[in-house]
Formats: C-alpha cells, structure tokens, sequence
C-alpha cells in the first residue's frame, strides 16, 4: 500500500508542476508580448503613462523649530 501512496503522491505533483508550467508559459508568452509592443510603440506608451501617472510632488521640506 505504501508503494501506491507512494505513486499517487508523485504522479499529483508531477501533474501539479505540468499546470504550472503551463501557466508560467502563457504568463511568459503575454509579458513577450507586452515588451513587443512596448517595443513597437514606446514612444506612444510612454506618453499615455505620463498623462496618466502624473510625476509626485517633490516632497515639501519639514520646517525645524528650535
């Protein structure tokens, strides 16, 4: 029995690395593409970023009393 227990653990996790790779693979297969077309249009991203996430502030100075 501990033979089987044995099996089944290690074909779950070898089924369990499968999907994940899968998974990374689409998540790899969408960042290629976004740095693609980043890539293509860097210029045209970078200026709806700037338009849309304004630069912060510098922050203001604290004034020290003595």
């Amino acid at each position: 029995m501990a033979n089987t227990n044995v099996r089944k653990s290690i074909q779950n996790k070898i089924e369990s690395l499968g999907k994940e790779i899968e998974s990374l693979q689409a998540e790899l297969k969408r960042w290629e593409k976004i740095a693609s077309d980043y890539e293509t249009n860097s210029e045209s991203i970078d200026l709806i970023l700037s338009i849309q996430l304004p630069e912060k502030p510098e922050p203001k100075t604290k004034k020290v009393k003595l």
